[in-house]
């Protein structure tokens, strides 16, 4: 399974549309299997396409908060 979540500096950014990276981890039951970064495009994320290319990197799962309105 693959797992996304929004980062900044390493840390986990709560604020979904400005986030500097996606970290996507690798899982199995109990394991990291591989740990890897897509760049955040330039602007909101919110109105990217960011679902769709997380989606063609394998991406199952986003972990993220703090969405707001998309305006």
């Amino acid at each position: 399974m693959k797992i996304a979540v929004p980062t900044r500096q390493n840390y986990i950014d709560d604020h979904f549309g400005h986030c500097e990276m996606y970290t996507i981890y690798t899982v199995d039951e109990k394991t990291i299997l591989q740990v890897e970064t897509i760049p955040s495009t330039q602007g909101c994320g919110c109105k990217s396409d960011i679902a769709k290319v997380l989606q063609n990197s394998g991406v199952t799962v986003l972990l993220a908060g703090n969405m707001g309105a998309g305006v």
